[in-house]
């Protein structure tokens, strides 16, 4: 354990947390208390994560763990799952149900849930509408916005980036084409998309204004994402192959390199979060695409 205190400061502009750095105005991928003692997580006043020792995953990783989500649809094992993101403030996970019990049924029942942080229990379903109350068919990628506590969630056949409050009252709405991932950056108060045909990679404000745009250079098609704040990298789960491994693919949103991160024993790849110290998560609807491990699950790999 590292007995030396390293002192913190907290820049803010604007209102927005931006990270953590030390006096020489470095981002820190780690901290300490007055003990010596390292920390996992920081926090605003707000009780927002704004700070977290996350993993760098590389090698061929097989999972330590594998939680099957908890059943929602009568007979179906948990739920079509897509994009996921950490609730903080409330130490859970919200992860998208696209709505459909296999491909092209159309029996739709498009919602977020919002499940404890070990994925056993089901605290609550947020309904997805449009506008004029009908309930949206599909969803992709789900991202909090810790600046205001709101959702932010990709509506594929809607073609739209829409934010809701958590009871999932419309805000506002943007149009994008062709999306699925969506990643809430603090530092700027803006979002980290993936789009597809063709494959990109773009940053976007809140209004949908996009800032930057780089192609994907593999032939994979784009999933879900996480952004590594303090060390300016994107995450990417990407592809379709449901019986063999699959790549984590990650963007270094400073230099704009990409590279395969790892790869991994999830055959139907989807929502995409690394945290707790030592931990990846990545979603698997198997089930829905009845995949080499047919379950839709959580599957959990230890980065040593």
């Amino acid at each position: 354990m590292r007995k030396s205190v390293v002192l913190i400061s907290i820049i803010i502009l604007g209102g927005i947390l931006l990270s953590v750095y030390d006096l020489n105005g470095i981002a820190l991928n780690a901290v300490y208390n007055t003990n010596g003692e390292s920390l996992n997580a920081a926090y605003d006043v707000n009780g927002y994560n704004i700070f977290t020792s996350i993993p760098v995953p590389t090698g061929d990783l097989n999972a330590s763990e594998t939680i099957v989500l908890p059943d929602i649809h009568a007979g179906v094992h948990g739920w079509t799952c897509t994009g996921m993101c950490y609730d903080p403030k409330t130490d859970s996970f919200l992860i998208g149900d696209n709505g459909e019990t296999f491909p092209g049924t159309g029996d739709w029942n498009t919602q977020i849930v919002r499940v404890t942080n070990d994925f056993e229990t089901v605290i609550e379903t947020i309904p997805l509408y449009n506008e004029n109350s009908v309930r949206i068919e599909g969803v992709q990628g789900v991202t909090i916005d810790t600046s205001d506590g709101t959702i932010w969630y990709y509506s594929p056949r809607e073609n739209k980036v829409r934010n809701i409050d958590t009871a999932g009252n419309i805000i506002k709405s943007f149009a994008l084409s062709r999306g699925s991932g969506i990643a809430y950056s603090r530092k700027d108060n803006s979002f980290w998309m993936l789009v597809n045909n063709p494959k990109k990679i773009l940053k976007v404000s809140k209004t949908g204004t996009i800032i930057e745009e780089y192609a994907f250079e593999y032939n994979e098609a784009l999933d879900q994402c996480f952004i590594d704040e303090g060390r300016n990298l994107l995450y990417m789960t990407a592809g379709a192959n449901y019986t063999g491994r699959n790549n984590v693919y990650c963007f270094n949103t400073t230099t704009h390199e990409q590279y395969i991160a790892c790869t991994v024993d999830s055959y139907a790849v989807e929502g995409i979060w690394l945290g707790d110290t030592n931990k990846m998560i990545i979603l698997n609807d198997g089930y829905y695409h009845s995949a080499a491990v047919p379950h839709n699950q959580a599957n959990i790999y230890t980065i040593e």
